[in-house]
């Protein structure tokens, strides 16, 4: 397994594991996830490069327990994890947009292996 989709793996479990405190960041955090594991898997591979990196970033950033605010701290802890999020979030909305329509094509065609 390539280092992208364990990084998309795991990063889509832990956004599982922490729903109940991300509230809809859970479910953004899980579609990036979706999107970098697309593009390891080569299914998805019309991502920018800085796209791409923006996503990685989040990921990584969302899988460190020790960075800004340490997840530990309860209620705080995953504020900053939210923020970069919404930073990322926004900056790649448009290619956000075409996966979501990309994935829903799959999934309607029969297509879609979510592989997670």
């Amino acid at each position: 397994m390539s280092a992208s989709r364990w990084l998309a793996t795991l990063a889509g479990r832990r956004s599982e594991r922490f729903a109940s405190r991300l509230g809809e960041g859970a479910g953004q955090l899980k579609l990036l996830a979706g999107m970098l594991y697309d593009w390891a898997s080569g299914r998805y591979p019309n991502l920018p490069a800085s796209t791409l990196l923006s996503i990685a970033g989040v990921l990584v950033y969302f899988m460190m327990p020790l960075d800004a605010i340490p997840d530990p701290i309860v209620a705080l802890g995953l504020l900053d994890d939210l923020g970069v999020l919404a930073t990322v979030w926004l900056r790649c909305q448009s290619d956000i947009g075409q996966y979501r329509d990309w994935k829903a094509l799959q999934q309607k065609t029969g297509e879609g292996d979510d592989g997670e």
